[in-house]
């Protein structure tokens, strides 16, 4: 049985089923609900994969990270990874409360490339491209980009291989590192786990 509501209406929807239960497993895609609080509000009912998924599953390139609690089998777990696998490659946790990083990694981060794209096509604009060609310029850079990171070589050394010394790269990253904008960027990350424990803590109380 599959649970894709807002968290918010998951409690509702979980305590009416109770009484249609059997041995069906339970995989829930509500983010910050935990599963200690689901298997409250099913009447002690136990068997529940939670999931975080993230919007690229939509043209079938997501990833999803799974947890499973003490009462999924390894048969329910195989069942569970199959299903999301249809939009990307899965990856299983666990620990439940890393579950939180995993929102703030890649269940959000989507938004952050999106975020970097929109501020690259703007200096393009701003350089003097148009907006099709920035958008083109900046859509296919991130796309080769992350073909290239594919090649299992750290980021850094990929990083590393387009930075000349005294070169355009150079400059520019040297621009990023004085605003500190990993170490600022890493914070916001670390901002968006916070909440989503958070948002875990309201939803389990409401």
């Amino acid at each position: 049985m599959l649970l894709a509501v807002k968290p918010q209406q998951m409690r509702a929807v979980a305590e009416a089923l109770p009484g249609s239960l059997r041995e069906q497993l339970i995989i829930s895609i509500a983010a910050g609900v935990r599963t200690a609080d689901l298997t409250r509000w099913l009447g002690g009912y136990a068997r529940i994969v939670r999931v975080m998924p993230n919007t690229p599953a939509l043209v079938l390139a997501g990833i999803s990270a799974l947890y499973a609690g003490p009462a999924v089998s390894s048969v329910e777990r195989q069942s569970a990874e199959t299903i999301l696998a249809a939009v990307g490659p899965t990856l299983w946790v666990e620990r439940e409360e890393h579950m939180d990083a995993v929102t703030a990694v890649s269940g959000s981060g989507p938004a952050y490339v999106f975020y970097f794209m929109e501020a690259l096509q703007a200096a393009a604009r701003e350089l003097g491209l148009g907006a099709d060609e920035a958008r083109r310029l900046s859509l296919q850079t991130f796309v080769g980009a992350s073909h290239l990171a594919e090649s299992g070589d750290d980021p850094a050394i990929l990083r590393a291989r387009v930075t000349s010394k005294g070169g355009t790269t150079e400059r520019a990253l040297n621009c990023m590192e004085d605003a500190e904008l990993k170490r600022k960027f890493i914070e916001a990350v670390k901002q968006a786990a916070q909440r989503s424990r958070e948002l875990g803590d309201q939803i389990g109380n409401g």
